[in-house]
């Protein structure tokens, strides 16, 4: 039921300071405001957000990423917001951007010892580039170098550098390289290369960076900077997954799947979920998910259970991230979140409605992006101690189809209320996800989420949000400016960073939105 009694409230909570960087991007009176406005959210910050000297001065891997800051980058802010007058821009800077991206990688695992990664203007002198550090950089990134002066700054800095990658930058193509290889040369005689050589994976793997970049989003382009820093020696878990088939891979699954990939050849849309996965990679997780969910068919989901769930044949180990550590709010309707008071948020509108929530914008690009994101969470009524979550989404599949898909995930208790371990399988494989309800309207009117889960088998690992609300539009203006602290010091994501769902067909009533299970609704 909606409490009205508390819309007020919510209405008028104070907003939250935001960095200098979000200022800028405001009007100045909004700006004034926001970081004048003291902080009294019911968020708990994320220390890996609030504490700079959390990000490791000494690192295993330095990577110095030379772009023009004050430009215009590739992301944008969301449409319906920017529509509203939000912004005084069309999307962040590339400064902004890169200075975000080198906390993610900073972030991410590695088995050496931390990552690091410095921004320098590709405008600065000959001495600012090496007093930013970028003279000791293992590998460096050009972004749109497009002038010989330019890049001759940019070479000198980095000449000792075992690996580069020049995007958009024909001035320094020649300079590319991983470990000291000039990959330019090496795609001269590609011919000669066999396919199972160092040389052939290295320029491969450049060809995939580039790819990853054209993209134009964050997700990618973080994969796309790790994937280097990986290839440069400093080994990332996150992106190091076992892709090369060897002789123990094919006598696993030959000796224990046969049958199953026997059944899978003889299948269409099976062949074309191999052939797909095969293309993408393994460590690209927005096209391995989107060949998945677009042939999804029986024959390749008991592949994939045999190879991957019972026997890893591929011999995977992914671990969730830890960071940043993302906490769960600590108070809700002015008192102290409980477990069964978290519950109760995420069942959300179910009863009055056919689903809890509809997701209005989502951080990660593999999952979180699919149109008409319809969540259904609810205890169940034969077992009082079961949650479940059944996630209804549409998708826009690789050979022209729009059909709804849906998945079955069993929720516990994590220890501190507001936490929840999710486990489900899904299309053969398991996982098991860390849920935080991060921040949500006293009134019900919108829920933000973030979650942390690993594919174990797959090599798969992965972070999210996600902003909900009862009809799938952004929530009012006034709670926009208490969303994006929460979204940033909750859980260290921009809202840049967040992707508008396209919820246009969202009530054409063709979804299926029975629960899985026979619910129990709370008050």
């Amino acid at each position: 039921m909606r409490a009205d009694a508390f819309a007020s409230a919510s209405r008028a909570r104070p907003v939250a300071q935001h960095t200098a960087s979000s200022a800028r991007r405001r009007g100045p009176a909004r700006a004034a405001r926001v970081v004048a406005t003291a902080v009294t959210s019911p968020i708990q910050p994320s220390p890996d957000v609030v504490d700079a000297s959390r990000a490791a001065s000494s690192a295993a891997c330095t990577v110095a990423c030379f772009a023009r800051k004050d430009a215009l980058s590739f992301m944008r802010y969301p449409k319906s917001l920017a529509a509203r007058g939000r912004f005084d821009v069309e999307g962040p800077s590339f400064g902004e951007v890169f200075e975000h991206l080198a906390r993610r990688v900073a972030w991410s695992d590695a088995d050496e010892g931390t990552l690091r990664m410095i921004v320098v203007d590709v405008d600065a002198s000959d001495e600012e580039m090496r007093a930013s550090g970028a003279s000791d950089a293992d590998v460096f990134i050009a972004i749109d170098v497009d002038d010989e002066e330019t890049a001759g700054r940019v070479r000198r800095a980095t000449a000792s550098a075992a690996t580069g990658c020049a995007l958009n930058s024909p001035a320094l193509e020649a300079d590319e390289r991983i470990c000291y290889q000039p990959t330019r040369q090496l795609r001269a005689v590609g011919a000669k290369l066999t396919p199972w050589s160092q040389a052939a994976k290295d320029v491969r793997l450049m060809d995939q960076v580039k790819e990853l970049y054209a993209r134009g989003n964050h997700l990618d382009t973080l994969l796309s900077i790790l994937l280097l820093v990986d290839a440069s020696g400093a080994r990332v878990p996150a992106v190091d997954i076992n892709q090369d088939i060897t002789l123990g891979n094919v006598w696993c699954i030959a000796s224990n799947c046969n049958k199953q990939l026997l059944a899978c050849y003889q299948n269409p849309q099976c062949k074309k979920s191999l052939d797909c996965v095969d293309a993408c990679g393994l460590n690209d997780q927005v096209c391995t998910y989107t060949c998945i969910r677009s042939y999804q068919n029986e024959q390749f989901e008991k592949l994939a259970r045999c190879m991957l769930h019972k026997h890893n044949c591929l011999g995977n180990d992914a671990k969730r991230p830890q960071l940043p550590a993302v906490l769960p709010m600590t108070t809700w309707r002015g008192e102290m979140l409980t477990h069964a008071a978290a519950e109760r948020i995420m069942q959300g509108w179910l009863g009055e409605k056919q689903y809890s929530w509809l997701a209005v914008a989502g951080q990660n690009p593999a999952y979180d992006y699919f149109p008409n994101q319809f969540q259904i969470w609810y205890k169940d009524k034969k077992n009082k101690t079961a949650f479940w979550y059944n996630p209804v989404f549409k998708v826009n599949t690789l050979d022209g189809r729009s059909v709804y898909r849906r998945s079955d995930y069993r929720c516990r208790r994590a220890e501190t209320p507001g936490t929840f371990i999710f486990s489900f399988m899904d299309n053969g494989v398991t996982s098991e996800e860390y849920w935080r309800v991060v921040d949500a309207a006293d009134d019900l009117s919108w829920s933000l989420y973030y979650y942390a889960g690993a594919a174990k088998s797959a090599g798969q690992s992965y972070i999210g949000a996600v902003l909900a609300t009862p009809d799938g539009l952004w929530p009012a203006e006034d709670q926009m400016d208490r969303i994006e602290d929460s979204l940033w010091r909750g859980c260290g994501v921009k809202i840049w960073e967040m992707c508008q769902v396209d919820n246009s067909t969202a009530h054409d009533g063709d979804a299926p939105l029975e629960p899985l299970h026979e619910p129990s609704l709370m008050p």
